[in-house]
């Protein structure tokens, strides 16, 4: 039977290195500790994401990830994951450009996940991925059947710096900013040589007792991400 509950999340900057495709892998991490399956289309030509599952030959029965080169193949997909029930999630992993791909990526979105780190290059960044969608809605028939558009502030400090302060200040009077922050952790660099987040936590809890004491900042990580989700999903 269909999968009614089936939700398509895209993660997309215009800019490099600004924790889209670490941001992904958080997300999907968190939503894969709650028993969901999840399909990943890497549609970045980098295809980071994709390289790094193969490198590290991730083996999960929920989680399954493909490349996107075409985004006239997406509705294809999403309608087989729908129509088949394969997933609770999909995530996409975008190249992060606007116009015509953009558009047509927002179409089969639930939310658009924006991750912008504090400065002012990816406020910039963001302001022209802000006015993409603005765009998008003017130029759409029904503006409301739009996916939901999210700002994430991304690789936070614990502390953060007064021009930091400054640029959140001033994404919060341009954009939606979540609520939550995708914070700056260590956990996230180790998963990118390990393996996903939640997976990491588990073999902590089971080693010696120094990787105990480990696991529980693993297990914030994905509380962070799991936040993020949930806000998620409440807006779509």
């Amino acid at each position: 039977m269909p999968n009614d509950d089936l939700k398509v999340i895209s993660i997309i900057t215009r800019k490099g290195g600004a924790a889209k495709t670490t941001l992904t892998r958080a997300l999907v991490s968190a939503a894969m500790s709650q028993g969901k399956r999840c399909l990943v289309f890497d549609a970045d030509p980098q295809q980071a994401l994709a390289r790094w599952a193969n490198k590290l030959q991730i083996d999960d029965p929920l989680f399954r990830i493909e490349a996107l080169t075409m985004v006239n193949e997406l509705t294809e997909k999403v309608e087989e994951a729908y129509e088949n029930d394969t997933a609770d999630f999909i995530f996409i992993d975008t190249l992060g450009a606007a116009g015509a791909w953009a558009d047509d990526l927002a179409v089969e979105s639930d939310a658009i996940v924006v991750p912008m780190m504090l400065s002012d290059d990816d406020l910039e960044i963001t302001t022209d991925t802000f006015n993409w969608y603005v765009g998008l809605r003017d130029r759409a028939e029904d503006p409301e059947a739009l996916p939901s558009f999210h700002v994430v502030l991304a690789n936070v400090p614990a502390k953060q710096s007064k021009a930091e302060l400054a640029i959140e200040e001033k994404a919060v009077a341009q954009f939606p900013v979540m609520d939550d922050y995708f914070m700056h952790r260590k956990q996230h660099k180790d998963a990118s040589s390990e393996g996903f987040i939640h997976h990491i936590a588990e073999s902590r809890r089971s080693g010696p007792g120094h990787l105990r004491v480990q696991a529980r900042h693993f297990d914030e990580a994905i509380e962070e991400a799991s936040s993020i989700l949930a806000s998620l999903m409440e807006a779509t």
